[in-house]
């Protein structure tokens, strides 16, 4: 096969021609539709559909599918399946879902199922006669376009030149005409904030004509986290040292990239395109304010097809350098080939564990063995630790039919700790299990639901339902089932009062389950608990009454400052004839002590010790207060 061949824009001359001799987009690529389908006949059938379905079904069903299920287990793996999300998909895009028949031929032509990725004839009349449901699809899952030239040759570079998510073409002429526009937009501007750092670089064809990096520290160490997103999450915002200073950290990369942007208002105003990376919280420094730098709306803006690194200023050349690199196919290329390699080896790579555990039986001894060496060897190359797969201690047993009906009932009310309905269900499988006892009582309640082997216990234990779980155990159901994740019920507890109801279970009937494979805590007893409730009790009083001395203590020491304060301003605005009558005052009434004045510096009216500084009758808490006193009183004089 023949191999491509990489152009660069701006700077090879063959690519000006070649973008001026394009003709039409490679239509394996892209695809726009000649022919749309009216909306309104779309919306008016799924108005009639929703009007026959007014009543309320008695049946699991799928109204988006138009199926029904057997038992709540088939349901969840349906609303898991490829064919559920691809008809809600379609659903979104007002067209009519698919039934299961047609769904497995077209999942066998194409390699990828996100909606619209079909290409096939069969389907182009009703999949791709929409521009949403086409052209914007094959434009998430490519990044790249391919266009065909006038002598038989492809051209392929990255969609987010010609067009961004709001401003997509409505037909293939418009999408040709900015290909050969594309040379004449010399003028680019590349945004990138990530983790704290930021940087910026304006360029006029393959020359930086402005950049600017800068970094400020918003992360918290060993979290991956910037303060902000911490605060918004924890619902609370941490009283530290160093969270206040991330906190003061944004702001000013805040301010400071507002004031570049601002310097740079002209050039950027220039630029043809300008392509951001600001990946989660780092959007609020350049959207989504009043004196935001950019605007959302602007239709200059793309977004980066590719990952990047940190921003800093040898990654946006890097990052420059790869959108501006084009590549020339011959004529006779087959993409088609190449995109069918490539899924196939995405579809055999698959996780170590799984691979360990689907071992053909039809295998060689010899072939396992070189097997088991190979992985022995890569296994001491890599460092990286195995996922551990969680091993079922019971095998999932099947319920008949009306037993299995009677389960949903039963997972509906624990779900809803509805008590009432539940003990009713007990009740009616009491009387019909006097009749016909296979299986019992405690097999339907033991049973486990498909794909997560959630049992009833399970359910009620991670919702906290504390006299359900108590119904439970004592009618039959086993703490030592696990799901499929490996937990058991009791690790599941919502709260420390459901976990109390296992130990006093267990407490009563010791030998009921097999409560270390189910890893319940030790027993307590009734005793036991009510002395460590009074203890905790006690506790939460004693911090209480703490918290409340250290309030009062703290309101009379703000007391005891505000009057401080206050007799000092009094003692200063008191004149200097003022003072000295007092002061002779007190002399001849030493029984009592004024605080007014006594004990009080004559320059800043603070209480001093009972030695101060004095010179004559003035009493001073320092000698700058002298020194300052002595040189007040020779300017007045």
């Amino acid at each position: 096969m023949a191999s491509f061949k990489q152009l660069k824009l701006f700077v090879d001359k063959e690519l000006d021609q070649c973008l001026q001799n394009v003709v039409r987009p490679f239509t394996e690529h892209v695809y726009f539709p000649e022919t749309l389908i009216d909306p309104l006949e779309i919306e008016k059938h799924h108005h009639e559909v929703q009007l026959q379905n007014l009543s309320i079904s008695d049946t699991l069903a799928c109204a988006t599918c138009q199926t029904q299920f057997a038992d709540r287990s088939e349901q969840t793996l349906h609303f898991k399946s490829d064919w559920h999300r691809f008809n809600l998909k379609r659903k979104l895009r007002n067209q009519l879902p698919l039934s299961s028949e047609k769904f497995e031929d077209m999942e066998k032509d194409i390699s990828s199922i996100s909606g619209s990725d079909s290409s096939d004839d069969d389907l182009s009349d009703n999949e791709g006669s929409s521009i949403d449901g086409s052209y914007n699809a094959c434009a998430r899952n490519n990044p790249k376009i391919i266009l065909t030239l006038n002598d038989g040759r492809h051209l392929s570079f990255y969609r987010c030149l010609l067009h961004g998510k709001r401003n997509i073409p409505q037909e293939s002429q418009e999408l040709i005409l900015t290909a050969q526009r594309l040379p004449l937009c010399i003028h680019w501007g590349l945004v990138m904030a990530a983790g704290g750092h930021f940087a910026i670089a304006l360029f006029e064809r393959d020359k930086i004509i402005q950049h600017k990096t800068f970094h400020k520290y918003i992360i918290r160490a060993k979290q991956g986290s910037a303060q902000s997103a911490h605060d918004q999450k924890s619902g609370g915002k941490a009283k530290s040292a160093g969270a206040n200073l991330r906190r003061q950290n944004m702001l000013h990369l805040k301010q400071k990239i507002q004031e570049l942007f601002i310097s740079l208002k002209s050039e950027i105003q220039r630029c043809s395109l300008l392509f951001v990376r600001a990946p989660s919280f780092n959007q609020q420094l350049l959207f989504g304010e009043k004196n935001s730098p950019l605007t959302a709306s602007d239709s200059r803006i793309r977004s980066i097809p590719f990952a990047t690194l940190r921003p800093t200023f040898n990654e946006i050349k890097r990052v420059y350098d790869q959108l501006t690199k084009m590549e020339l196919y011959p004529q006779d290329y087959q993409f088609q080939k190449i995109e069918q390699e490539k899924t196939s080896v995405m579809k055999t790579k698959q996780p170590t564990a799984t691979r360990k555990t689907a071992v053909d039986s039809s295998t060689d001894s010899e072939d396992k063995s070189d097997d088991e060496t190979e992985q022995q060897s890569s296994s001491k190359q890599t460092v990286k630790k195995q996922p551990i797969i969680p091993i079922m201690t019971t095998d999932r047993k099947i319920l008949p039919a009306e037993d299995l009906t009677t389960f949903n009932e039963l997972f509906t009310a624990c779900r809803l700790n509805d008590i009432q309905r539940f003990d009713d269900l007990i009740s009616r499988l009491r009387a019909l299990k006097t009749i016909n006892k296979s299986p019992s009582i405690a097999d339907i309640l033991n049973y486990q639901t498909a794909g997560s082997f959630d049992t009833l216990l399970h359910i009620t234990s991670e919702r906290g339902h504390l006299k359900l779980i108590q119904r439970l155990l004592n009618e039959g159901a086993n703490p030592a089932l696990s799901n499929q994740r490996g937990k058991y019920p009791y690790n599941l507890s919502k709260n420390k009062e459901a976990k109390e109801v296992f130990r006093l279970f267990r407490n009563d009937y010791p030998d009921k389950y097999d409560y270390n494979l189910g890893q319940v805590a030790p027993s307590i007893t009734m005793d036991e608990l009510e002395r460590q409730h009074a203890i905790e009790r006690e506790r939460r009083r004693q911090t209480k009454k703490r918290r409340t001395d250290k309030q009062r203590s703290d309101q009379e020491r703000q007391l005891r400052e505000q009057e401080e304060e206050q007799q000092r301003i009094n003692f200063l605005a008191l004149s200097e004839k003022e003072k000295r009558t007092l002061a002779v005052q007190v002399n001849f009434e030493t029984n009592k002590r004024d605080e007014l004045h006594l004990g009080r510096c004559w320059q800043c009216a603070k209480k001093i010790s009972d030695e101060p500084f004095t010179y004559f009758d003035y009493k001073f808490c320092s000698t700058a207060c002298l020194k300052a006193h002595r040189t007040k009183s020779k300017t007045t004089v």
